[in-house]
């Protein structure tokens, strides 16, 4: 059976499109988790403060609550701008089928712009969590080893 170029590059452009919307369907998932994992962490430590002295020890209990909580707001933000672009990608869509020769800069500029946020929310999103980990670590080894 011979493909004609036309169904090559509609095969081709089918094939993207899957490619594309598991990436984007991964990225999600790992926002996700990363979101119930920090909320999780959260209300674990809290749980934990509960029966420990106020002293220096507490220096890190507070920074592993701090990155918890950046990451779980940087997780919102990432979902909201990936919401944005997703937006924006169907308003260029429409636009392109709404009129013969549109101009795509405004809008592309707004896709590129919501893009750029929501990746760079997901990365310090797990920054912000392995530091929350961190801390909780070094907080609770300073509770729990002895003080000599």
């Amino acid at each position: 059976m011979n493909l004609t170029d036309e169904e090559i590059f509609r095969n081709g452009i089918e094939v993207a499109n899957d490619l594309q919307a598991q990436i984007r369907d991964g990225i999600e998932k790992y926002t996700y988790f990363l979101l119930t994992a920090a909320g999780a962490c959260i209300g674990y430590s809290v749980e934990k403060i509960a029966r420990s002295p106020i002293g220096w020890q507490m220096i890190p209990f507070a920074l592993s609550l701090t990155g918890w909580s950046i990451s779980f707001w940087l997780g919102c933000r990432a979902i909201k701008h990936r919401v944005v672009w997703l937006r924006h990608n169907y308003a260029s869509c429409f636009l392109s089928i709404a009129h013969p020769k549109p101009d795509f800069r405004d809008v592309n500029s707004l896709i590129g712009k919501a893009a750029r946020v929501a990746d760079i929310s997901n990365k310090w999103q797990f920054r912000f969590f392995v530091l929350g980990g961190v801390a909780f670590v070094t907080w609770r080894l300073l509770v729990l080893l002895p003080h000599g």
